[in-house]
């Protein structure tokens, strides 16, 4: 394997293990009960952004996609209360953020 290809590994690598620790943030700043309605949904919002990352990043390894049941479980770290407003569902259409009425 050449230098180049293993420096690009080691780097893909670090930034998986960079993104799990942040969906551990996440997940414990969704959960913090002092923060406010408002800031746990925006951490929700990283939770569920850094969990498609961290999709995407495993593919580029060549681990290969989280299958749905992973994934289904890593977003159930997101409160049920916060997933409409994350994951965007309205009326049958997704939108990636939540619109601010």
């Amino acid at each position: 394997m050449s230098e180049d290809r293993q420096d690009k590994e080691k780097e893909v690598g670090e930034l998986i293990a960079r993104a799990w620790r942040l969906v551990d943030l996440a997940e414990d700043r969704v959960r913090d009960e002092s923060l406010d309605e408002n800031e746990r949904i925006r951490w929700a919002g990283v939770l569920a952004t850094v969990i498609g990352t961290l999709n995407k990043l495993m593919w580029k390894a060549g681990v290969g996609r989280l299958d749905k049941k992973s994934l289904a479980k890593l977003l159930e770290k997101i409160p049920k209360k916060y997933r409409d407003a994350v994951l965007g569902v309205d009326k049958g259409r997704k939108r990636v953020v939540m619109d601010e009425r």
